[in-house]
């Protein structure tokens, strides 16, 4: 026994060894990746979520607090056409200029003790070298020549319509190439203050409209204009920052809702490109864009990194916050971002103060150079670069939608139809599918149109052969009756008030009831699973046939009982029977208009898809006739009695649903309770 324990600790301590070594061979297993994942965002399929791989990793970070005068809450970020980077150190009353590899340069604002600025929180550097600073606490903007001297100072501006309750503190400047400013001051509602190269103010621009609730909307409506005077007044979110573009644009953000357009893209007007879109940060704080024109949008709370694509639909995000930690990558409370030549993104953490420098992987150039050039219009320019984004990422549907608009493009209509469909547009499938429609029909349209007539003609007379063989043979007495009651069903559809007459006082097979309910499934089924491409474009498999089935089956069941109930209350003759078999006959509709609006959703393109929106709005505008007369006939109902009836019955429909959703949510909370005390009996007991 001993010897088998000497034995065992030797191999015990060469295992232990080895296992050592094996680590040292792959230390890049080990804390490899970034300390945030990289989202995509699929638009083609409602907005859904991918982990993918890095867009931007961290490169470094220049701690502010290691500097020979530390950095103190930075405020702002603005990176020049040469890549230096000037900073707004709040809490130390100057700018702080960097180059692009992020050394220090000098600081602006502070020269020889003689302090000219006063926690500033904004700086601007214009085409000319001039930099202007919003220096908050003054309550001016201080512009400095290239040399840091200072040039002029822009107090507040006289005018009427700012009085004297107007505290003119800015946050943020920007300066057009004319020399106007537009200037963010804090806690104003109007929106950017506009001055003109003198420093005279010009009016206000890109004010938020206010947002009124439905309860707002319901005061305004029913209150006198005195109480509506006693309300506290609604006033619009206040536009927090400001980035001026290349081409002359402004993009404002705003610190708000998910639908009040936080990011708004100003042109010289004040038009809004982006129409009050939505967008991702629920706390913006800043916005950038880079030389391809991607914007860039900074959430304060979260610590993400969005970027969107020139239409401001959002791409990706990345990175996080860490109110702790002081990690690569991870921000406490982000103030800034702004993005160099080079496609670097800066962040300033006005928590930390640290400067965090992102750069771009080369699977990120790949596909913003694709999308760029997609976004264009340049789709052969595009096709090298999503190719080699499917090489590195397959999951990624712009890139088949890429590939699809180049082989659209060069006519090979059946290779743009197999993109399309793995990237789930239907527009581009509808317009190559027309395509190969349109040239298979001039090649083969004298041979289609001889087959289609043909064809009609072997259905007419197959029909005939059919029906005199019916006709002809003896039938089993079952047969007959479910053959007798098909064909009443077929009958009532088209002539309800006798075809209903006919059902009163008569017991309905059950076979018959339950088949055409299951024809019903059937037919639904199909058309989920063999309707063209356009009716569903998206992946099947994710498709809920249960939940489907049961929004199909639930308004029909609860239609039968609601009827029932609410036609014995107000004296309707109808018994339960005959509500239910009347019922099931009233769906034969759907069986008879689905089944060719499945088979013409193959073969019709978006242009044409009226057709069928029409053919399923005749179905259920007939099943709604079909169950009115049947409220009617069944119960021997009046015209109004019938109308009132069929209200009510709808009301309770709604009823019995809400009480069946809440009877569900409690049995589930009732289950949970029951499951978790069983588990405290097994574990404690």
């Amino acid at each position: 026994m001993s010897l088998m324990r000497n034995g065992f600790r030797p191999l015990k301590v060469k295992v232990i060894a080895l296992l050592c070594l094996l680590c040292l061979l792959f230390p890049s297993l080990i804390s490899a990746g970034p300390p945030y994942r990289t989202v995509y965002i699929d638009h083609s399929v409602g907005g859904m979520q991918y982990y993918v791989q890095p867009i931007y990793l961290p490169e470094k970070v220049i701690d502010g607090n290691d500097m020979a005068v530390p950095l103190s809450t930075p405020s702002d970020l603005f990176v020049t056409g040469n890549g230096d980077v000037y900073v707004a150190d709040t809490g130390n009353n100057r700018i702080v200029q960097f180059n692009e590899q992020g050394q220090y340069i000098r600081s602006i604002g502070d020269e020889e003790g003689m302090v000219t600025l006063n926690q500033p929180e904004g700086v601007f550097v214009a085409e000319d070298g001039a930099i202007y600073a919003a220096n908050t606490a003054a309550g001016n903007i201080v512009k400095f020549n290239a040399d840091g001297q200072v040039e002029q100072t822009y107090d507040k501006p006289a005018s009427n319509v700012l009085g004297d309750d107007y505290h003119f503190l800015p946050t943020k400047v920007v300066v057009d190439a004319r020399g106007v400013m537009y200037v963010v001051v804090k806690d104003t509602h109007q929106g950017l203050l506009r001055m003109n190269p003198e420093g005279e103010f010009t009016g206000f621009f890109g004010a938020n409209k206010t947002k009124l609730t439905w309860l707002d909307q319901l005061k305004r409506s029913i209150l006198s204009k005195e109480m509506l005077a006693k309300e506290v007044a609604k006033r619009p979110n206040s536009i927090q920052n400001v980035t001026l573009t290349g081409d002359g644009f402004l993009f404002t953000t705003s610190t708000g809702k998910t639908n009040d357009g936080q990011i708004k893209k100003l042109n010289a007007g004040g038009f809004d490109a982006f129409q009050n879109k939505p967008f991702f940060e629920y706390d913006l704080v800043d916005t950038a864009y880079d030389p391809l024109g991607f914007l860039y949008g900074m959430d304060r709370v979260s610590g993400n990194i969005a970027i969107y694509d020139p239409t401001g639909d959002l791409l990706f995000y990345l990175g996080g916050a860490d109110k702790n930690a002081r990690q690569l990558g991870m921000v406490s409370f982000a103030s800034s971002l702004a993005v160099n030549a080079n496609n670097d993104i800066w962040v300033a953490d006005s928590g930390t103060n640290l400067i965090h420098i992102f750069k771009r992987t080369s699977f990120g150039d790949t596909f913003l150079t694709a999308a760029y050039y997609y976004y264009e219009g340049d789709y052969a320019k595009s096709k090298p670069y999503w190719e080699e984004v499917i090489r590195h990422n397959g999951m990624l549907n712009i890139s088949f939608n890429g590939l699809g608009k180049i082989a659209l493009h060069d006519r090979d209509y059946e290779l743009a139809i197999e993109y399309f469909k793995q990237s789930y547009d239907a527009e581009g499938y509808s317009d190559a599918f027309w395509s190969l429609r349109y040239d298979w029909l001039q090649r083969y349209f004298f041979v289609s149109l001889v087959s289609l007539i043909v064809l009609t003609a072997a259905l007419v007379f197959l029909f005939k052969r059919a029906k005199t063989f019916v006709h002809s043979r003896t039938w089993h007495p079952k047969v007959k009756q479910y053959g007798s009651e098909l064909g009443d069903a077929i009958y009532l559809i088209f002539h309800p008030y006798n075809g209903f007459y006919r059902l009163k006082e008569r017991n309905i097979s059950w076979f018959v009831i339950i088949l055409i309910v299951l024809l019903a499934i059937g037919v639904h089924i199909c058309s989920i699973f063999g309707s063209g491409f356009i009716a569903h474009p998206f992946n099947l498999a994710w498709f809920n046939v249960r939940l489907s089935l049961l929004m199909l089956i639930a308004p029909w069941l609860t239609w039968i009982i609601a009827n029932y109930l609410v036609s014995s209350v107000k004296g309707g003759e109808g018994r339960f029977r005959e509500v239910l078999q009347a019922s099931t006959f009233a769906i034969v509709p759907f069986i008879v208009m689905t089944i060719p609006a499945t088979l013409l959703s193959n073969v019709l393109v978006l242009e044409e898809w009226i057709v069928i929106d029409l053919i399923h709005q005749l179905k259920w505008l007939w099943i709604i006739l079909l169950l009115f007369v049947m409220t009617q006939v069944i119960h021997n109902f009046d015209f109004l009695e019938s109308f009132k009836n069929a209200g009510i019955t709808l009301f309770t429909i709604g009823v019995m649903w809400i009480f069946i959703i809440i009877f569900v949510a409690l049995s589930g909370n009732l289950l949970d309770f029951f499951n978790q005390v069983y588990r405290e009996v097994i574990n404690y007991g």
